[in-house]
């Protein structure tokens, strides 16, 4: 206790820039695991000080504190080989560590807002300065470490400080740095709640208005760990006994609600005509559901995959993957939500998301966008039924910002899915629906939607088929609403859409 004790004044001496006094091979490894829990608590008392209410902990804060101790020990180790006194590595480490404690609370904290202030009355100057020095000093501090390591030889000394730091600072540069706490926003609360005429006064900024996001960006970031652990969590128990159908639903653009619509009517009419009830994940993006449903993102899709993978039997359940989306003559599905910049989903990044582990063997894998044929040859095998909107060369139609749901979406989801539980039969009815409304629309050329099935597949679903009891028809009712709820636009295709 006493050699802790020691150990505690000396960091706190090296922080203040004064030279220690104690022997760091008294020190032991309780000395560092111990400073590691008190940063931990300092981090989460300054974030909450930091935050006004309601307040919401992020976990990646955690890891950053965790990382930013590794990187301590790190820059001890480049102290103590510099210094030839490698022996003393683990009671350096828990000094210089309690020297981080230090520092941060006694001089990067204070010359933070400090540096805020001046700048917000435009003391550009002087801001610039007070950071300068709170990056400087964590350099003076190692070196006075570096000092009582090696003694005499000041330049020595010099080096190892240099080094140490040099360690830190490029850590800095690319570890990515997050709060143990964030302000909830009132994130599926729409701007035009707020009033405009304060957020011209508070702002200055007029003609940004319409162009500003609904919700807090860098909370949604952080917040879809939680939501896809809770979306996953929230899955019931797969009944014994038979094969299980296991949904998912993916939203891709958030520009245009009838993607949202599409998505959120997959959930209702799977789960009561298909027995999915339970089985079910949304991922969507949309400003009005950032803070229920996680995001329509590659990532969230791959999470998603290898989360039903371990809930499901691999071998006897089936897996119902419904993408909805905008996509590009170069055969990538569109991913957006304003402002957050989100990466689209290539075929063979889809076809990399459902090689899961344990792998799912049997899946039903249904693409609708334009150019969606493209997707067929990434995904195609002798246990996958595919389902395209359009051929590789041609658009589809029935999104854009007029419609409540897509041409396809309404002839395979609300039309023939509602009538038929045979994918392939509703494939086929669905074909034909489109053809007659864009015949009548006069919209050419035609989408001409694709399936590739194998006789695997087919008597996979044929089976399943049997097991299902007698159910209602599921009207579609849109999620959100159009202005004049017009349904499908037949004039409009993402034919010009990224």
């Amino acid at each position: 206790m006493r050699n802790t004790l020691a150990g505690i004044r000396d960091g706190l001496l090296a922080t203040l820039l004064l030279r220690p006094r104690g022997v760091a091979s008294t020190q032991r490894a309780t000395l560092f695991l111990g400073a590691i829990l008190a940063y931990l608590a300092l981090s989460i008392a300054t974030a909450w000080i930091d935050t006004d209410a309601p307040r919401v902990f992020l976990p990646y804060g955690v890891v950053t504190t965790l990382a930013d101790a590794l990187v301590t020990f790190a820059a001890a180790w480049v102290l103590v080989r510099v210094a030839r006194r490698e022996s003393l590595l683990v009671g350096v480490a828990g000094i210089a560590l309690v020297a981080t404690i230090g520092t941060s609370l006694l001089v990067h904290w204070p010359l933070g807002h400090l540096s805020t202030w001046l700048y917000t009355r435009d003391h550009i100057a002087l801001a610039i300065g007070a950071q300068l020095l709170s990056s400087a000093w964590w350099l003076f501090v190692l070196f006075t470490i570096a000092r009582w390591l090696v003694g005499s030889g000041v330049w020595r000394a010099i080096v190892a400080a240099l080094l140490a730091y040099a360690v830190s600072a490029a850590v800095w540069w690319w570890l990515p740095g997050a709060p143990m706490f964030t302000e909830r926003p009132a994130a599926s609360v729409g701007l035009e709640a707020a009033d405009e005429g304060d957020t011209v006064a508070r702002t200055g900024f007029e003609d940004d208005l319409d162009d500003a996001p609904a919700f807090d960006p860098e909370y949604v970031m952080y917040d879809q760990p939680r939501l896809l652990e809770e979306a996953i969590a929230a899955l019931a128990p797969r009944t014994v006994g038979r094969s299980n159908l296991y949904v998912v639903a993916f939203a891709g653009d958030g520009s245009e609600n009838v993607f949202r619509n599409e998505s959120e009517y997959v959930e209702r009419l799977f789960g009561t005509r298909f027995g999915a009830a339970g089985h079910t994940i949304v991922l969507q993006n949309s400003a009005a559901t950032v803070d229920t449903r996680p995001l329509a993102t590659l990532t969230n899709l791959r999470w998603t995959l290898e989360s039903l993978a371990g809930a499901m039997d691999p071998a006897e359940d089936i897996l119902f993957v419904y993408l909805t989306s905008h996509g590009s003559a170069d055969h990538e599905l569109h991913v957006e939500l304003g402002p957050l910049a989100l990466n689209p989903v290539s075929p063979d990044d889809l076809a990399d998301a459902l090689r899961t582990v344990p792998a799912i063997r049997w899946k039903v894998v249904v693409v609708n966008a334009c150019y969606s044929g493209g997707f067929i040859d990434a995904l195609r095998d002798d246990s996958t039924l595919v389902i395209a909107a359009a051929r590789p060369d041609r658009t589809s139609f029935g999104c854009g910002s007029a419609s409540d749901i897509t041409f396809f979406g309404k002839a395979f989801l609300a039309e023939a899915l509602n009538t038929t539980t045979s994918f392939t039969e509703a494939f086929a009815r669905a074909r034909e629906s489109v053809a007659t409304w864009e015949a009548e629309a006069k919209l050419e050329p035609p989408s001409e939607p694709q399936i590739a099935t194998t006789t695997s597949i087919e008597g996979k679903l044929e089976r399943w088929r049997k097991t299902l009891p007698d159910a209602p028809a599921v009207p579609f009712t849109p999620a959100t609403t159009t202005p004049d709820d017009a349904g499908p636009s037949p004039a409009d295709s993402d034919d010009s859409e990224p």
